[in-house]
């Protein structure tokens, strides 16, 4: 799920700045939000997909998309917390699992979201249900006696008895929003936006898309005959509302200006639609430069090894295929990957000199899991002090041969796996546990 978060979200940041950049202003309201709900869905679906940008560049002759755009590679260490505290005064691991709280964190910001979200639509229904309406052109209008602000969700438009009688141009303005169907947009939008709460873009792209949504409307109801003049002037005097209803759309919409703004701008010729074209080539090179995020430690190249040991080499030339690459990725005693970090953490002993002189810090160890089972070419790619160093090498050359090897298309192969292993002292040094 991690590496789809950052991946969609490194998309989604890309499309809404390029919208922000170059269409924004645009008076092709309608296209504009259409391809800005496809583009989000794209966006969040295509980090599902295995993409070989790379392949595709040198097939064609042109340069790396990693090299035409480079990103920082982005690390996520799976085995950042583990050890076993009860054997002594010192530990492999500061004993938190790093993920889960992540996770955790993630999952109370989308649930505080949706509150927020489901707060609003339990207003909007309450309003709805005090206030039995009658039929208008399919939908059912509510007018209650109190002065709240006119909105439209779904089917149904909530205007004022006083705006009803007075303001027919209110009631059409809320009719074409429910007639373009602008409330499943908010609705759909309010889910990304839980999704991606993190993201202050996504919030700003909902903003803009309720503009958008009058901007459209306003289009239309002025399409009907109603006097330009007599309409902007109802929307200043309409323009402090009240914003209880924030997932539903209303006639107040706070950015009177802009609205103003765009009745009265030259519309934007149609050629310009192709602009959205220019995005995809965009998106092309954030979606491979990102393909460098992994559940694995993968430091960048120009990281020199700290200390180099190999096993015996394998005994074949097969290709080695990264971790991530795998179709079937491969199995330490029948379970997955965190199987063998258990098995790691459960046999290595913290070096006594180490411990003495209170050396820590991370080793992050590079190895080959081959098809018959077994570990070789063991290097140290990111080091710590050697001491740590040479016992990440040990434990690791131990390993017995019962590795399930990893398939691609239907065909084991040998599978390259960097694994992150931190060194840390505990502060009850009293105690004389040698792991």
């Amino acid at each position: 799920m991690i590496p789809w978060l950052i991946r969609s979200t490194l998309l989604l940041t890309a499309f809404y700045a390029f919208f922000m950049l170059f269409m924004r202003r645009t008076t092709l309201f309608r296209l504009n939000r259409t391809v800005l709900l496809a583009g989000t869905a794209v966006c969040m679906l295509l980090p599902l997909l295995r993409f070989n940008a790379e392949g595709a560049a040198a097939m064609l002759g042109l340069p790396s998309p990693a090299e035409v755009l480079p990103l920082p590679r982005i690390v996520i260490p799976e085995a950042l917390a583990a050890g076993n505290p009860e054997e002594g005064g010192t530990a492999v691991s500061g004993g938190i699992d790093w993920r889960t709280l992540l996770l955790w964190v993630y999952a109370a910001g989308c649930a505080a979201a949706l509150t927020f979200t489901g707060l609003s639509l339990l207003r909007i229904l309450r309003v709805i249900r005090e206030n039995p309406g009658f039929r208008y052109k399919g939908r059912k209008v509510h007018t209650p006696g109190t002065a709240l602000p006119s909105f439209s969700f779904l089917n149904h438009i909530v205007i004022s008895r006083s705006d009803y009688e007075r303001h027919p141009e209110i009631l059409l303005h809320e009719y074409m929003h429910t007639r373009l169907r602008h409330s499943a947009d908010i609705l759909l939008m309010s889910l990304v936006c839980a999704l991606y709460w993190f993201n202050p873009l996504v919030w700003i792209m909902l903003s803009e898309l309720r503009m958008l949504h009058e901007y459209e409307t306003d289009e239309a109801v002025l399409k009907h005959g109603i006097d330009a003049t007599k309409y902007q002037l109802l929307l200043v005097r309409k323009a402090v509302g009240d914003r209880r209803f924030l997932i539903a759309n209303s006639f107040n919409h706070c950015k009177l200006k802009n609205r103003i703004t765009m009745m009265h701008k030259l519309k934007t010729s149609k050629w310009a639609a192709l602009s959205w074209l220019a995005c995809l080539p965009l998106l092309t090179l954030i979606l491979s430069s990102s393909s460098a995020v992994d559940t694995q430690s993968t430091p960048s190249d120009s990281v020199t090894p700290a200390v180099t040991e190999l096993t015996a080499p394998a005994a074949d030339q097969q290709e080695v295929i990264r971790f991530v690459d795998a179709d079937v990725k491969p199995k330490f005693n029948g379970g997955d990957i965190g199987e063998f970090t258990k098995w790691v953490y459960g046999n290595l002993v913290y070096p006594k000199e180490a411990r003495e002189a209170g050396i820590s810090g991370m080793v992050t160890v590079k190895f080959i899991i081959n098809t018959d089972g077994t570990i070789s070419d063991i290097s140290v790619i990111r080091g710590a002090h050697e001491l740590l160093n040479n016992e990440v090498v040990r434990i690791i050359s131990k390993s017995p041969a019962n590795w399930t090897p990893g398939y691609v298309d239907g065909k084991p192969v040998r599978i390259t796996y960097n694994m992150p292993i931190l060194f840390q002292l505990r502060h009850d040094s009293g105690s004389e546990g040698d792991k």
